[in-house]
């Protein structure tokens, strides 16, 4: 989706350029360069001004092109502050609906627990071979001490393994 056009913020500065041109009769190349648009856009926006005509080209009045330019900027400021609040809306949807695809958090994770190590296993969890044993006293304890169980098997797979093979 296109951005506000460059222009509209920029009007106060067209404005101070048309009334310094020596001709009160402005034409869509001239319009196209003040506007930095292309000739379609510069002859849609100049249509509704033009009052005289030299062969096929359309001519307006600076001080009506003016009048029509600040319409038009108050109207795409408008329309693009709608747009933009529209899409702000519709991503903030996307995230809500997200968040409640998620499944709840079990656990809140501190952020030890990204590199723990079976060396440092909180108490009450014991690795042995062809066992796993873990005393808690709450199912919140509980879900952290498997939490971090977890992170030090990701952390060290090979480790964990040797420790829990049983050799026959």
């Amino acid at each position: 989706m296109p951005d506000k056009p460059i222009w509209c913020g920029h009007l106060e500065e067209i404005a101070r350029r048309l009334r310094e041109l020596p001709d009160v009769w402005v034409d869509r190349a001239l319009l196209q360069k003040l506007l930095g648009c292309g000739p379609r856009r510069a002859q849609q926006i100049l249509a509704p001004c033009v009052s005289r005509r030299i062969g096929g080209n359309g001519l307006a009045r600076r001080e009506a092109l003016l009048e029509h330019l600040r319409r038009l900027s108050a109207g795409e400021q408008q329309h693009y502050e709608r747009r933009r609040r529209q899409r702000l809306a519709e991503y903030l949807e996307g995230l809500r609906q997200i968040r409640l695809k998620q499944p709840p958090v079990l656990v809140e994770a501190p952020a030890s627990v990204l590199n723990q190590k079976l060396d440092g296993l909180p108490e009450g969890v014991v690795i042995a071979p062809g066992q796993i044993t873990i005393r808690f006293h709450t199912t919140t304890e509980a879900l952290e001490k498997l939490l971090a169980l977890a992170m030090a098997i990701g952390n060290d797979r090979e480790r964990f393994e040797e420790a829990v093979t049983i050799d026959h």
